[in-house]
């Protein structure tokens, strides 16, 4: 079934290739701390503020419908604003905010709110949890730090990463919602002692369910009033359809399909407005669509080439450069049987007509239909990296083991790059940790000193001149990690506890079970599911450098721990020869080696087995993401040269792949390597890229070749894979000529991107891993 887009869709997505996603450009970019102060003035409750000020927004933001488009809507907040306009742009505020119509006299005030909710004033208010001790803060970093006493990262607060229960919205509508919520605050007791907290929570999700309705209300008054002046009667059909669409939803539940995709784009628009566009994700699109799809088709209103053309035009609604909003096809239902529908398929057909990069993930299991994978292998073989793979028969056993229902396992879904949630079920705190194993390694090495600093960073666990053998070695490694990994999950919970204060989410709440029932915020444990989830970086150097101290340092005894620490120290200056034997005496990671893999599962399973031990202020448990996301160039730049030959400040391997240019024996041995590590117990999920030459998997002989492959790795247990199709001559050919060679898709760290808008450092990153020919 393979069509171009239409003139109409092509237009479209011209345009918003052009302008860089959807949002209004020229936006005021004070208009979010107009509606805060809006917002604020009633003497509302944190809580009732945030969700006051979601409706605010959309009764402020301007509303647009351009040409072409019959999907309606543009984002509340442009994706780039990262902070309230008042940071760094005071100067302009008077002529700004007076084109909001805000007093010049209230001008004060409205700045006042804004520091105020910022926290950049004394009287903001403290966390509960007091200050960290020196002691507690040793080996903590964070984004833009690379200094070389950093071990872990950590957050605990979490916004965006999420999926909400854009279900709910199409079955229900707000309205639905709102009538639920006012159901539960009239028939509450009010001298329930967790009344006042529950009445606090529904009043701001009605506010919430109020914003919704409105947003689609507004959308339909603009289409219907261009519709008054339009010339052409074709012009007046679309916004009249557009009207009629927004007329209903999302105050109502969806009837149709067109209303179904409608009211999912305007919900998601709602729920960036309250906390970023960034890595807030649709789920599993062809599972919440496909019933209207079924209706409309059976009753011949809908045919799948106009279902296509709508999902093409949703794909370009979602359009950024950068994008992380992850759309989820295939795998199980609830009752463990196949997924994939007509839908699914048409959802990949119109990923290849719109041609650009998008965050598009499937999942597989072992009765996976053959031509629905060999229909994602043939969009992979394009080149970009999309979509990406998960496998069910790990991430499922993972989940349920850790606590989800079976049922809920089931409908799983990434959030932006790799991380696992149950969509509309759970709060997951994604990525609220990172933590750098092969830093541990260094410090075990050291005595817990830092080598470059000279700061005793970690516990005193020996120096490797006084060890006796390799266990006595990974005792005080298994000593570090756990000494750092304390500290990150303590102050992982003191995040937690600091969003439960200042930090709540009402929009994710409302659309979240069980918030409603419970009258709770996700924040404060309203969600059925709540848990932390820690990216665990270094597998493969850490894995490559025991191996080296296990067999030439302890076994074999070819290299004196003696010399080894001093040619580690001089970043071996002077050394290069016995660089040359660290790299090439042992065997590394993605080579089908059994020792050095083995050593790799056990690091990881050490990790996983450390996070089940720990628990949240909620209750919740923290899962393992064996994931490194960008963060392993930056962590490679904390750790000194390593002992398997890696010179210091180099990126460690990006996640589960190899170590860029050590997987030497073709592609089956690398899958071969990361089917012996325990992606069945990481929670949070796994992630590897693995880079092919085109010649590969060129023609049909080659899709079904990596169908082939797929199958075999979900078949070994491999948890989830990523593919780059691509030559280290092309990229090369990219960077000099970036102009016109450059638009080239790569996948980079769990998403995907032109190779012109990435660093040069990240390119030479990715040009470096291995290209597997065979």
């Amino acid at each position: 079934m393979e069509t171009r887009l239409s003139e109409r869709l092509d237009r479209v997505r011209v345009q918003v290739t052009g302008r860089g996603g959807s949002f209004v450009a020229g936006m005021n970019p004070f208009i979010r701390d107009v509606a805060l102060w809006k917002a604020m003035r009633h003497g509302r409750s944190r809580v009732q503020v945030r969700a006051a000020l979601l409706r605010e927004l959309v009764e402020l933001a301007p509303v647009m419908i351009p040409d072409d488009w019959r999907l309606a809507g543009e984002h509340l907040v442009p994706h780039q604003w990262g902070s309230f306009g008042f940071a760094g742009k005071v100067d302009e505020s008077a002529r700004h905010l007076l084109t909001l119509d805000v007093a010049e006299t209230d001008h004060a005030a409205v700045r006042d709110a804004v520091m105020s909710w910022t926290g950049a004033t004394p009287d903001a208010g403290s966390v509960s949890t007091g200050e960290v001790t020196d002691a507690d803060a040793a080996g903590r970093g964070g984004w833009g730090r690379e200094d070389s006493e950093t071990v872990y990262w950590s957050l605990g607060w979490m916004e965006n990463h999420s999926i909400r229960d854009y279900a709910k919205v199409l079955r229900i509508g707000f309205s639905g919602i709102k009538q639920e919520i006012v159901g539960r605050l009239d028939s509450a007791d009010r001298s329930d002692a967790a009344f006042p907290q529950q009445e606090n929570f529904w009043r701001a999700a009605i506010s919430v369910c109020d914003a919704g309705i409105l947003l689609g209300k507004r959308y339909a008054a603009c289409a219907r009033s261009m519709a008054e002046v339009a010339t052409k009667p074709a012009e007046r059909r679309r916004l009249a359809g557009i009207a009629d669409l927004c007329s209903r939803v999302p105050a109502e539940g969806a009837e149709t399909f067109e209303q179904a995709v409608q009211a999912l784009w305007l919900a998601h628009i709602l729920t960036c407005g309250e906390d970023g566009i960034n890595a807030n994700s649709i789920g599993r699109l062809d599972q919440i669509l496909f019933p209207f799809y079924e209706r409309d088709t059976a009753a011949g209103r809908l045919t799948r080439d106009k279902a296509v053309e709508w999902m093409v035009e949703l794909a370009c609604k979602l359009y950024l450069d950068y994008d992380v909003q992850a759309i989820t096809l295939g795998g199980l239902l609830a009752d463990g049987n196949d997924a994939v529908n007509p839908l699914s398929h048409d959802i990949l057909e119109a990923t290849r007509q719109a041609g650009f990069i998008r965050d598009l993930c499937v999942r597989l299991h072992d009765h996976t239909p053959v031509d629905f994978i060999e229909q994602a292998a043939g969009l992979v073989v394009q080149g970009g990296g999309i979509p990406f793979f998960f496998n069910d028969q790990c991430f499922v056993p993972a989940l349920v083991n850790r606590g989800i229902a079976v049922e809920d396992a089931r409908n799983y879904a990434p959030i932006g790059c790799i991380e696992l949630t149950v969509p509309g079920r759970a709060n997951p705190h994604a990525v609220s940790g990172w933590f750098n194993s092969t830093k541990c390694l260094e410090l075990a090495l050291f005595d817990g000193r830092d080598p470059r600093s000279g700061v005793q960073l970690g516990p005193r666990t020996g120096v490797l001149t006084e060890m006796d053998s390799f266990e006595e070695f990974y005792r005080a490694y298994a000593a570090q990690v756990e000494h750092f990994a304390t500290r990150m999950v303590y102050h992982c919970n003191r995040g937690e506890l600091a969003q439960r204060e200042r930090g709540p989410l009402p929009c994710w709440s409302t659309l979240t079970d069980d918030c409603i029932a419970r009258g709770r915020d996700i924040t404060d444990g309203g969600a059925v599911y709540n848990y932390h989830s820690i990216c665990f970086l270094g597998t493969a150097n850490t894995a490559d450098a025991l191996m080296v101290l296990k067999s030439v340092v302890f076994e074999k005894g070819t290299v004196s721990r003696k010399e080894l620490l001093r040619v580690l120290q001089a970043n071996f200056d002077g050394g290069e020869s016995l660089r040359q034997r660290l790299l090439h005496e042992t065997p590394k990671y993605g080579n089908d080696e059994p020792a050095v893999d083995a050593l790799a599962a056990r690091i990881d399973a050490d990790f996983i087995n450390l996070m089940d031990r720990m628990r949240s202020p909620l209750g919740g448990r923290y899962f393992v993401h064996l994931f490194s996301f960008l963060c392993n160039i930056a962590f490679g730049k904390t750790v000194g040269a390593t002992p398997d030959g890696r010179r210091a400040g180099e990126p460690l391997a990006y996640s589960l792949s190899a170590h860029q240019g050590r997987d030497v024996e073709g592609v089956t041995a690398m899958l071969n390597s990361l089917a012996k590590l325990p992606h069945a117990e990481a929670a949070g999920a796994s992630a590897a890229i693995v880079e092919i030459d085109p010649v590969l998997v060129a023609g049909e002989s080659g899709v079904r070749r990596l169908v082939t492959l797929l199958q075999t790795a979900v078949a070994q247990g491999v948890g989830q894979l990523q593919w780059n199709v691509v030559t280290a001559e092309r990229l090369r050919e990219a960077q000099k000529d970036p102009e016109r060679r450059g638009n080239i898709a790569v996948r980079v760290a769990g998403f995907s991107q032109m190779f012109r808008l990435i660093d040069r450092e990240l390119q030479e990153h990715i040009i470096a891993r291995t290209k597997h020919r065979r």
